[in-house]
């Protein structure tokens, strides 16, 4: 077979098989892709052979930017705020998942005999434009088409769409695809400002109270970026600042979690918060998931789910699937005496994908111990295609 065969043939089974997944995977008496989302995906069983996430770990750097096989999920999440030389405003979203078929690698001394699935999710907000554009793609990790390397350098792609480590503390993002009104790319590069952020305990994230539904996580966040976006077919040169997040495990939703609300916001004062929650289908949130609040000097303090009161001010119905998500937010911290008011940038910054959830920049304003700040960010919503939203 030829090698563009090949390829062709790696990227179309994996779209069979992740959609048969989130067809078995979801809740939905009918379900359907436009219901379908990564709650489901991480809800489904999986093969008691995978290792699972039962305490902290020593993380070991370039290697653990890399894969962890022995693990059934795995995903690197860039997203960034930027700022072009006019002054507009850009968010993006880069994404590279992992999902293992069996742990480990395969014996079979074959191109198709690869359990690793990859699927990339990218996308771009241009504020001048008032538009978010969305796009993904599926691999098997087999051929070179898609995969992940931790050493000698850290590396992980899908076809043309990559994130490469480039230097110490420097990493590079590439992707590039075809919108409805010419080409969408980014060509950025990233580098490190301050120490990891260590999510839960050490890097150890519980998903549930159950042992063993717990993630490694980490970040990277206030990575300065510089580069250039592409949208429309208009380039523009642009720096501001990037967020990574790596987790890996083999956790599972607990059976009443319906999804999550994640955040990640920088503001100008140096500060940076990692904080979410998981909700639940009586309405209630769970009291598990822990965030993070870093110090300019490097300090970070947890934030456990009882210090964060997050009231959603406003909602947003998606025309394309009808789905009602919260838009706009008030992030209070009574302990650490910040208190905070987040807007999507854009209200629509659906992701257009395989599965449906909403990722998109925002922008931030408040107070902390009395002083004006301000700030930018990102927000995940996902799970609201089953019970939309409600105030």
């Amino acid at each position: 077979m030829k090698r563009s065969r090949l390829r062709d043939a790696l990227r179309l089974a994996p779209v069979l098989l992740i959609g048969s997944i989130l067809f078995s995977a979801c809740r939905s008496p009918q379900p359907t892709l436009a219901n379908a989302d990564v709650v489901g995906v991480l809800s489904r069983p999986v093969d008691d052979r995978f290792a699972r996430a039962l305490g902290p770990v020593e993380f070991r750097f370039p290697l653990d930017h890399g894969p962890h096989k022995e693990y059934a999920t795995e995903w690197w999440y860039y997203t960034g705020n930027l700022t072009g030389e006019d002054g507009g405003e850009y968010g993006y979203q880069l994404t590279f998942f992992r999902s293992a078929l069996a742990p480990g690698e395969s014996d079979r001394p074959s191109d198709f005999a690869a359990q690793q699935l990859y699927m990339a999710h990218f996308a771009v907000t241009s504020g001048p434009a008032r538009r978010h554009l969305s796009f993904d793609r599926f691999s098997r990790g087999a051929a070179g088409v898609a995969g992940a390397t931790g050493s000698p350098e850290f590396s992980v792609w899908l076809d043309d769409w990559r994130a490469q480590q480039t230097g110490p503390g420097r990493m590079r993002l590439l992707a590039a695809a075809e919108g409805e009104d010419g080409p969408v790319s980014i060509d950025l590069t990233l580098t490190e400002t301050r120490p990891l952020l260590l999510h839960g305990e050490d890097g150890y994230s519980r998903k549930g109270p159950e042992a063993g539904n717990a993630n490694h996580y980490y970040s990277l966040a206030r990575m300065d970026t510089t580069g250039h976006v592409v949208f429309g077919g208009s380039q523009d040169s642009v720096s501001g600042f990037s967020w990574m997040d790596h987790e890996f495990g083999t956790s599972a939703l607990s059976e009443d979690a319906v999804g999550w609300d994640w955040f990640a916001v920088t503001l100008d004062n140096g500060v940076v918060l990692m904080f979410a929650e998981i909700r639940t289908s009586s309405g209630t949130t769970q009291d598990i998931f822990e965030g993070t609040l870093s110090f300019p000097d490097g300090r970070q303090l947890p934030i456990a789910s009882s210090e964060l009161e997050l009231t959603a001010t406003g909602s947003w119905t998606s025309p394309d699937t009808g789905i009602v998500y919260p838009s706009g937010w008030r992030a209070v911290f009574h302990q650490h005496q910040i208190d905070l008011t987040i807007e999507p940038l854009i209200e629509d910054q659906e992701m257009d994908v395989a599965f449906t959830y909403y990722e998109g920049a925002t922008t931030v304003r408040g107070l902390m111990k009395g002083q004006p700040v301000t700030g930018r960010g990102y927000v995940e919503l996902t799970g609201y295609g089953a019970v939309g939203f409600q105030r």
